[in-house]
């Protein structure tokens, strides 16, 4: 049993009786066919009553509904305020540092507010993001897998601290935008549409660019451009420290770098599927040391930098004039490279494929299948020259508000040391409040 698994126990327990607490409701309602109450508003009440009555609206997209029409009109009037809930329990089966029977959890609290300045009728263009979080426990990529990409998007260090806070504006019907203050740049900058859903980290991004993204957003400013309906152009800047900032007061003490991103962008269509190819460049100019971990006195650089590409492309879609990944199928494959004297990665590449509605009567269920793969540089001296990541999951839209997602990932060369490959198992859950 790991050194931690005592203190996640308890959790992990409460997520699992909740879970199966769920799990013990009808299952006509589970996939949509439920009795009349259980649509988007309670029509003999006149609001959504969330899971809050009885009986309770099981297709709410909000655990505490409408709060009796006031989140409706809130956001009609330009405000929209939501608390997310998401937590994972995942255990080590085979290989790795250690297996352990206790697994380990690790849960992560969202608040964000949006405003939107036109609905509220003050200015055109303008958009005001803050976003809170509170992260709790642990993962296990330190302690069980030690793997390099980190199997979990959520791991982080615990804490708690205000992640964004951001004004953006449009100019000229949109096609010309600003956007300042502290963001996660893996918004604007080396993302795919079709990978949204898997837990492995390097599905968000390349594990070759250091960049300013959770759990350490940091202050920055991004331009973007859409002159064409086939073409667009982000530029960013961001503080160019690589583990970023907590606090939002500390974004402003330990500014470094800059970080500079460009990352033009090619939109088509091939016949009625749509695709996307990103090409994009960075240039950190902070100081970054070898990344030899066992020179005690490793070589500093003065600077970084690299190059990537992402490929999105829709293969089916049952609704195909709709924008954004929906029913259907996409695929989406990534490359990234920085220099071997200062990155342990220097080679990536990966992919995956998305089929969202893969089960007949289950249209908001999401299946997923990914390979992620890094290449480390000679100068890391790694005992293994790459690390390989399978992941396969299936995410079930329990109720409009709750999704659980079962996820199984094989790690071939974990961390690229003289260790047996891992498999570690897990499930995700998320509740929007």
């Amino acid at each position: 049993m790991g050194s931690h698994s005592s203190t996640t126990r308890g959790p992990l327990l409460c997520a699992t009786f909740a879970i199966a607490v769920v799990l013990l409701f009808p299952k006509a309602a589970l996939v949509g066919t439920g009795p009349a109450w259980a649509g988007p508003l309670d029509e003999r009440k006149g609001h959504d009553p969330g899971l809050l009555s009885w009986p309770p609206n099981l297709q709410s997209p909000w655990a505490t509904g409408d709060w009796r029409g006031r989140r409706t009109w809130l956001q009609g009037r330009g405000l929209a305020l939501h608390c997310e809930y998401y937590g994972e329990a995942f255990w080590n089966l085979y290989g790795g540092i250690e297996t352990s029977d206790g697994g380990a959890y690790e849960g992560l609290f969202d608040l964000w507010l949006a405003v939107s300045t036109d609905r509220a009728g003050l200015w055109r263009g303008g958009l005001l993001f803050f976003l809170l979080q509170q992260k709790h426990g642990k993962g296990i990529t330190l302690d069980e897998v030690g793997d390099f990409q980190v199997l979990s998007n959520m791991d982080a260090h615990g804490f708690t601290q205000v992640s964004e806070l951001w004004y953006r504006h449009a100019f000229l019907d949109g096609r010309v935008w600003v956007k300042v203050g502290k963001q996660d740049a893996n918004q604007d900058f080396a993302g795919v549409e079709y990978g949204g859903e898997f837990i492995n980290s390097s599905a968000g991004f390349a594990p070759t660019i250091p960049l300013a993204s959770y759990p350490d957003q940091d202050l920055g400013i991004v331009l973007g451009m859409v002159p064409a309906r086939w073409f667009s152009l982000n530029l960013g800047a961001y503080n160019g420290d690589p583990h970023g900032n907590r606090g939002f007061k500390g974004a402003f003490v330990h500014l470094s770098g800059p970080m500079i991103l460009a990352e033009p962008a090619f939109h088509y269509r091939l016949g009625r599927s749509r695709g996307h190819i990103r090409a994009g460049g960075w240039f950190n100019g902070t100081d970054v040391p070898s990344p030899d971990d066992n020179d005690a006195h490793p070589k500093t650089h003065s600077r970084a930098y690299g190059w990537y590409l992402t490929w999105d492309q829709e293969l089916w879609s049952e609704c195909p004039e709709k924008a954004g990944p929906g029913q259907g199928i996409g695929m989406f494959a990534q490359y990234g490279w920085a220099p071997p004297d200062r990155s342990a990665a220097e080679h990536y590449v990966g992919g995956g494929i998305r089929w969202a509605g893969m089960l007949a009567g289950r249209d908001e269920d999401i299946a997923g299948l990914g390979v992620f793969h890094v290449r480390f540089s000679g100068e890391a001296r790694t005992a293994r020259d790459s690390e390989t990541a399978v992941e396969a999951f299936y995410l079930v839209q329990l109720l409009g508000c709750l999704f659980v997602q079962p996820d199984l990932q094989c790690i071939i060369h974990p961390g690229g040391a003289a260790r047996p490959h891992a498999l570690a198992v897990g499930l995700r859950w998320g509740l929007s409040l």
